[in-house]
């Protein structure tokens, strides 16, 4: 399978991964979101294979890189994600820039700019479904961005 990169995690094995969860890789600084399709053990390094990393090159993209789970070390600055696209997972349309995250009694919303007013969403990782250095496509519950 293309796009396979090998790691060396922090933990014990591959079933330290949820693969029902992110795991966050930094680019520029801004921890992304990315969701592991197959991982396997070799030695004491994994193999892992990330959704939407499909070839050599993007693969190259997140060698070195640390590769943390939700649970080891979320960011600790959630702004970090101020500035990435939302793009609505349902039908594809670009959404807005995330321009504030707000936590609310354990759970984490983003604020979208969206056709000129800001608007909260519940952001969390059951919702992430793809996520890159610029955008993050989230599944929007109907309703949300009527205006």
């Amino acid at each position: 399978m293309e796009g396979r990169v090998t790691i060396s995690p922090a933990s014990d094995g591959p079933g330290d991964f949820n693969l029902e969860e992110p795991v966050f890789i930094d680019f520029d600084g801004l921890p992304v979101p990315f969701f592991i399709e197959d991982i396997e053990a070799k030695g004491n390094r994994l193999i892992v294979k990330f959704e939407n990393i499909d070839s050599l090159k993007a693969a190259e993209s997140i060698v070195g890189k640390e590769v943390r789970t939700s649970a080891e070390g979320e960011c600790e600055d959630d702004d970090a994600i101020v500035g990435l696209t939302v793009v609505n997972a349902s039908d594809g349309s670009t959404v807005g820039p995330v321009t504030d995250v707000e936590d609310y009694a354990g759970n984490t919303c983003i604020t979208v700019s969206y056709k000129g007013r800001n608007v909260t969403l519940p952001f969390h990782e059951d919702l992430v479904e793809a996520a890159d250095e610029e955008t993050i496509t989230l599944r929007i519950a109907e309703g949300l961005l009527e205006l």
